[in-house]
């Protein structure tokens, strides 16, 4: 059991008390206490014995005369000296719990005391057992707690006898294993704590509605929960024992063991535990001289008929004792300075606490040191003899040369041990530090010597005082000490001048500038002392003390960095540029703008003006030739992005000594920066940044650094800005035609703005003139929004002019039909004739050669002729006519081509702002598309 791991001790006698009175031989006794100098029992047959500190017993019939009846429950309430008994029937199911109050001091001087019988009504029609019931001290107030789970409240004159009020505070189907009431000291503030086998609850009754706390949805057993004198609950679990408020659970005390009773004694808590004889631990004897018990002689329990009895020592976290109580415990009571716990056998077993010192001598005896000192502090102890505790405990520590936890322990001593004593004992060199301590508790405590004050002196500066420690300083010349060591005792002493003089002339550069700036806080003379180091080394002390120089001299300090920074751009531009030679690019100062930007961490105004210095003195290069390195680059660009943000966020460069009204505003600077050609920001960067503060006039500028007008146009409609979107159109107009069909759709739809009028009739003068879009689709357009700048003048002039030019349109078609379908009568005419009619072939002269004809001659139906000879090889087509044919007939091959192309079709119809004129010019196609071509 996790019990066993805690430190276990006898620091309690028990005795068995043999002649006992009569009662305490009564079968299944029940045993109360709880002050009052008296001590409760009831057995099987009703009776109450009131037993005094000399044993003497009064005895009355406390319960009824029926067969089974029985004393269950008693509360001594001291207060009132009034003793609450609770009577049942444990032979019938359906008995009635009943409640009687006793006067106790009547009872000890009568037998034949009425009682106050407490009037209360069933909380359900099914009687449940009284499980739990506890009163307030002046028993103003009654709770009880049934098995049904019912806790009732019963409030009222309840000693006089007069009208009660009751009432039920809680329902639950657990039952109610434990009620405890917890009051102040006036009885004004009344807490109820209660437990069931499945909650820890607690009750305000005093309102009028005691709705419960849930303090923990887990319980306890019955007689396992106590109130302590601190009004907190303790409740005794299975696994460990919780400690609670009326506001939630407090600390809890792991002792892992089956809990079946729970009683308090001082600052103990006894525990009966039920657990095999062989989990519990068979101790020794009290006393040294009595004999150890042979284990085979010792008794033997079984598991249901023996209870480990456990005291703990709740404050000091020990286990006081532990013992087995043959039948199990009955009770327990803690009276006249003792405890009583009476066995399940008719047992009745005394519980002495030892004194203090016999502790103690236990503890010592075991070297327990830290226990002795915490027990003796708790026991009240005074200081004196702590401190002899302590002693004891340091030579302990200082015998196993444990020095650093014996000086530890002597600390403690200073006031009541000699000095001397311990200062002899540390006088060994190597325990120089540990004898330090001492002699500064001994100066703390005001009980130092002229002699500790030399010898503290002495282990820190090895001189009495400052002028002999600077004649030693000053006039050394081998200086065979430790400078490291000196300087860091004469810094710990306070002697700053003198550590500063050790630093400087041994060049002791880091510990220089720590006094300077963090014990002394000259921060100019730091700043001062680092422009005569080399770059490098100013570059790596500003990156260490950086930080505290710009809270004090934030101006010097930038002014530093930004000279170091130049110098150190330009040292590793050069040696990258003589790339000949490797050296010099090693030898150049590694040093980097962005290590330097975190020192201005708590001053973003002195980092806008560093970023401005150096970019002012670096990168303003308009037309400066020649590729920068790529630290150099990264630089460059960390730079204008970082002063960007700064810019964007507000920050103003402290440098800026302008009056306020002339200057630029931090966000004139940021878009001056986003509008010059030559800076290096990020264009992703600036544009999460432009767009994140909201900063338009940035995000549009980016856009134009792009040349997204896309983009631009679709800004300037998110925020309504008319000027820039003329003079975006008028710009780019022009090449984007794109740009005026968004802008008619955004002015149609868009209430009325200030000279959105004119541009919308622009952008449709401009859509019309290009015939940007089908007239169907800029009526559609323009009728968007009843709130537009649309008029019906504008919309009845841009109708008139497309229904005059469609008109046109018109007859010209018409005249195009016209005369291609006289054409058509004509080729139509003259095919007929070719078919039907006889060809008179009148000429005599051959077409190609111009000579007369002559046999053998070729006629062509084209009407020309040609001598046979002059042909050739082409006999069967007309030499002149022949380009035509072929072009014909090209043409009527690529329109059969064409009218197979269904995909290139339906894509010019998506695109095409009239489809129907190209299903039009398609279908006029396709007819000739599928003609078979007949050889000639």
């Amino acid at each position: 059991m996790a019990s066993f791991q805690l430190r276990q001790f006898h620091f309690f006698t028990r005795e068995s008390l043999e002649d006992l009175p009569p009662a305490f031989a009564q079968p299944e006794l029940l045993l109360a206490s709880h002050g009052g100098d008296l001590v409760f029992l009831a057995d099987s047959a009703g009776y109450v014995h009131i037993v005094t500190r000399s044993f003497v017993v009064h005895s009355f019939l406390a319960g009824g005369e029926t067969a089974g009846t029985r004393i269950t429950q008693m509360v001594h309430l001291q207060q009132t000296r009034t003793l609450l008994t609770v009577e049942e029937n444990v032979a019938a199911a359906a008995g009635r719990p009943v409640i009687k109050l006793w006067p106790v001091d009547r009872l000890m001087r009568q037998a034949d005391v009425q009682p106050v019988t407490v009037k209360y009504q069933q909380p359900s029609s099914t009687p449940y057992p009284l499980t739990a019931v506890a009163a307030t001290p002046s028993v103003s107030q009654i709770a009880l707690g049934f098995a049904g789970g019912h806790i009732v409240l019963i409030r009222g004159s309840i000693l006089g006898g007069r009208a009660t009020k009751q009432r039920t505070l809680h329902v639950a189907p657990e039952p109610v294993t434990n009620l405890h009431f917890a009051t102040d000291g006036a009885g004004t503030s009344v807490t109820l704590f209660a437990t069931s086998t499945a909650q820890t609850m607690v009750f305000d009754t005093a309102g009028s509605k005691a709705d419960p706390v849930i303090l923990e949805e887990r319980g306890c057993g019955i007689g396992c929960s106590l109130v302590d004198d601190d009004r907190q609950l303790v409740v005794a679990r299975d696994e460990a024992i919780y400690i609670y408020t009326a506001e939630g659970r407090g600390p809890c005390f792991a002792f892992d063991a089956p809990k079946v009773l729970l009683r308090r004694f001082k600052h103990y808590l006894l525990l009966a535990t039920a657990a095999p004889s062989a989990m519990a631990p068979v101790l020794e004897p009290a006393d040294d001289s009595a004999a150890q018990p042979d284990a085979a002689d010792a008794p033997v329990y079984s598991y249901n008929d023996a209870t480990t009895f456990t005291i703990l020592d709740t404050k000091n976290k020990l286990v006081a004792y532990t013992g087995v109580v043959p039948g199990g415990v009955r009770g327990v009571a803690t009276e006249w300075g003792s405890v009583f716990v009476l066995g399940g056998r008719g047992t009745l077993d005394l519980f002495s606490e030892k004194d203090l010192l016999e502790k103690l001598d236990i503890l010592y005896r075991q070297n327990l040191y830290p226990l002795a000192v915490k027990m003796a502090q708790n026991g009240n102890y005074d200081t004196a003899s702590v401190a002899g505790i302590y002693k004891r405990y340091g030579d302990w520590l200082y015998g196993k040369d444990e020095f650093d936890s014996a000086m530890a322990q002597y600390m403690q001593t200073i006031g009541f041990v000699e000095p001397s004593y311990v200062i002899r004992k540390y006088l060994d060199a190597q325990r120089l530090g540990n004898l330090t301590s001492y002699l500064q508790e001994l100066h703390t405590a005001g009980m130092a010597t002229s002699d500790h004050t030399t010898l503290l002196l002495n282990c820190y500066t090895k001189l009495r005082d400052e002028e002999r420690l600077n004649r030693f300083i000053h006039t050394q010349e081998d200086y065979q000490f430790d400078v490291d060591t000196a300087i860091h005792v004469c810094r710990q002493a306070g002697f700053y001048d003198q550590a500063l003089y050790l630093a400087d002339k041994f060049a002791k550069t880091d510990v220089y500038l720590k006094l300077k700036i963090e014990d002394q806080g000259d921060v100019a003379a730091a700043l001062e002392y680092m422009h005569r180091l080399d770059d490098a080394d100013v570059s790596a002390y500003l990156a260490r003390f950086g930080r505290t120089c710009l809270s004090a001299l934030p101006r010097e300090t930038t002014a530093l960095l930004v000279d170091v920074c130049i110098k150190g751009m330009d040292a590793r531009a050069a040696a990258v540029d003589d790339s000949s030679h490797s050296a010099a690019a090693a030898a150049a100062p590694s040093i980097s703008m962005r290590r330097i930007q975190h020192l201005f961490a708590d001053q973003p105004a002195w980092l806008a003006a560093f970023l401005e210095q150096v970019i002012a003195r670096r990168w303003q290069r308009q037309g400066e030739s020649g590729e920068p390195s790529a630290a150099e680059d990264a630089d460059e660009k960390a730079a204008w992005n970082t002063l960007l943000e700064l810019y964007l966020s507000g920050v103003e460069s402290p440098l800026h000594d302008s009056p306020r009204a002339g200057r630029p505003t931090p966000k004139e600077r940021a878009l001056k920066l986003l509008c010059d050609p030559h800076t290096r920001i990020d264009w992703d960067r600036a544009y999460i940044l432009c767009a994140s503060s909201g900063f338009t006039e940035g995000v549009a500028a980016l856009y134009e650094q792009r040349g997204d007008n896309a983009a631009l146009l679709g800004l300037y409609i998110e925020h309504d800005n008319l000027p820039g979107m003329r003079e975006l159109l008028d710009e780019h107009g022009e090449a984007q035609p794109e740009l005026y069909t968004r802008a008619l759709h955004y002015l149609a739809r868009s209430p009325q703005l200030v000279g959105s009028e004119e541009l919308l009739a622009e952008c449709l003068a401009t859509i019309e003139r290009r015939g940007l879009m089908s007239p169907l689709r800029v009526l559609q357009a323009l009728g968007g929004s009843d709130q537009s700048g649309v008029t019906l003048g504008m919309v009845r002039g841009y109708i008139m002019r497309q229904v005059g030019a469609t008109t046109r349109r018109i007859e010209d078609n018409r005249r195009a039909i016209a005369a291609s379908t006289a054409e058509h009568a004509a080729h139509s005419a003259k095919m007929e004739a070719l078919r039907t009619k006889p060809i008179v072939f009148q000429s005599n002269k051959c077409t190609s050669c111009m000579t007369l004809l002559d046999l053998p001659s070729v006629h062509f139906l084209c009407k020309h002729s040609y001598h046979e000879r002059c042909l050739g090889d082409v006999a069967d087509r007309c030499p002149r006519c022949q380009p035509e044919s072929q072009r014909l007939e090209d043409q009527r091959r690529a329109q059969e081509a064409t009218a197979r192309q269904h995909d290139a079709f339906f894509d010019k119809l998506r695109r095409a702002d009239d489809g129907f004129d190209v299903v039009a010019s398609w279908f006029a196609k396709s007819p000739f598309a599928f003609a078979k071509l007949v050889d000639q």
